[in-house]
Order: C-alpha cells, then structure tokens, then sequence
C-alpha cells in the first residue's frame, strides 16, 4: 500500500509541475514577448545576416492551381541588397497573361517594376503593370518572409495559443506601420514552441482588397544553414485557420542556388 501510495503522490506531483510549466509558458508579458517569439523563429531559420551573406538567390518557382491543375512556372532571381527581382516565365497558364503569345519577363529595380512580352517593354497597361509590381514584391517577400518580420514598422500581438494536430501553437498577429509596404496586410503566424518555426499563417491580400484570410501551410527546406519555406500551399479560410473549401494552391520553389553574383544591371528596367 506504502508503494501505491507514493507511486500515485508522484504522478500527482509530476502533473502539477507539467501544469504548472505548461501555464509559465502561456502566463506572458503581452507588451514584449510577442517580438521576442518573433525574434526566436527569425534565429531558428537562420537569421537576416546569414541569409544577406548569400548575396541573391536562383530557384524555379512553381505556383500550382491544384483545382484546376494550371501552372505558372518561373526562373526567379533576386539581389537581397535592394530586394531586387527578376523573373523569366517558361509557363503562364494561371495568372500571368495566359491568353498572349511570346517570352515574358518581369523585374523590379528597387524602385520600379517592369514587364517585357518578346524583348519589348509592355508600358500604358496598368492592369498588367500592378500585376507585374505584385507578383515581384511578393515572391520575393514570400520567399525572405520569416527572416524579414522583425523590421523596422511590423507590430506584433500575442493572440493566445491554439492547439492543431497536437501542437499548442503560440499566435502572434502581425500588422505593419503605416507606410510600410505597398498594402497594410495582417498576418497570424502559428508559431511551434518546440521547433520555433512557423508552421502555418493566415494572411489578408490588401493590395487586392482581400480582408478575409487565407491559410498557408509551410514546409522547410535547409540551404548553406538557412530554412526556407520552400513548400507552400494556400485556401480560403477563416481566422480561426479552417478552411472554407477545398481549392488549394500550392507554391514549390526548387533548384535553390544561392552567390551567383548576378549583375545588377539584369533588374533594370529596359529602355525600348
């Protein structure tokens, strides 16, 4: 009976301690631990200055319309100093110009974006002129997002924890400043206190007037000792993270070259 006795007194105490542990964990500082769990997750990936170091970056982007099995494949290239891109499309069947003929390439300079159809500079199209601005800031924030959300003018809130697929995820909203980016989006990073990465988001697409969510899962791929959500796939959802319907979309990057000391002079815009 002693055995028994002190054999339940233990597991007692054993689950007022993992309480206890588990409630220090949520019992936070709202005013600073918010960007402190952001600062974590920045360092699990690898970190700003590790990912400059590498100068700019070569990949093959696929963004893949699972619904109705379209593409748009891209060779992107960007210059981190300046957060220069470029891209050339060898397949356009979703959302860049699918219903024209000819070799497209976009860029953005750092100040401007450009878009060329065979060699010539496609100019007086202002829908195909702020889709061209769009996609090259956002693959290019796509691909840099987890090292870039402690910059200058991101705000951030701790919203809790919630638990998905057995992981009690800390969730910090992300807002920016005014002024910072082209469209003030808000951001729910699901953060993994295990991992410290973000293994999912919702995200709003202001540009487009889009204030309801989408969800984005991620997976991540380890280059010269960077992670990078090289595996992405997005659907409409709710902010509670559930998905209002089945029509996903999946973002592969692949073939992830870093230092190729590109020109700089590929990312401007072309005169004729």
């Amino acid at each position: 009976m002693c055995l028994i006795k002190r054999f339940f007194t233990f597991i007692f105490t054993a689950h007022i301690l993992l309480m206890g542990l588990a409630c220090q964990r949520k019992q936070i500082d709202p005013a600073e631990t918010p960007k402190a769990l952001v600062q974590q997750m920045v360092a699990a990936v690898g970190g700003i200055d590790r990912l400059y170091a590498l100068k700019d970056v070569e990949y093959t982007y696929i963004y893949h319309d699972l619904t109705n099995d379209k593409k748009d494949v891209s060779l992107e290239r960007y210059v981190f100093d300046g957060e220069l891109s470029w891209a050339h499309y060898e397949t356009r069947e979703k959302n860049v110009v699918p219903q024209m003929e000819g070799e497209v390439n976009q860029g953005f300079n750092g100040s401007e974006s450009w878009m060329t159809i065979d060699g010539k500079l496609v100019e007086d199209n202002p829908q195909l002129a702020k889709l061209c601005d769009f996609l090259r800031k956002t693959n290019y924030y796509w691909f840099t997002m987890m090292f870039k959300l402690t910059d200058p003018g991101v705000q951030y809130k701790y919203n809790g924890a919630k638990t998905v697929d057995g992981v009690d995820y800390d969730l910090i909203e992300i807002s920016f400043g005014e002024g910072v980016g082209d469209a003030q989006d808000t951001y729910l990073l699901y953060i993994n206190p295990e991992t410290k990465l973000v293994d999912q988001f919702l995200f709003t697409v202001m540009d487009f007037g889009v204030a309801e969510p989408f969800l984005m899962k991620v997976e991540y791929e380890e280059i010269q000792g960077v992670k990078l959500p090289a595996k992405r796939k997005y659907v409409r959802a709710n902010w509670e993270g559930e998905p209002q319907n089945d029509e996903w979309t999946a973002e592969i990057s692949t073939n992830i070259k870093f230092n190729n000391g590109f020109d700089r002079s590929m990312f401007e815009k072309p005169t004729t």
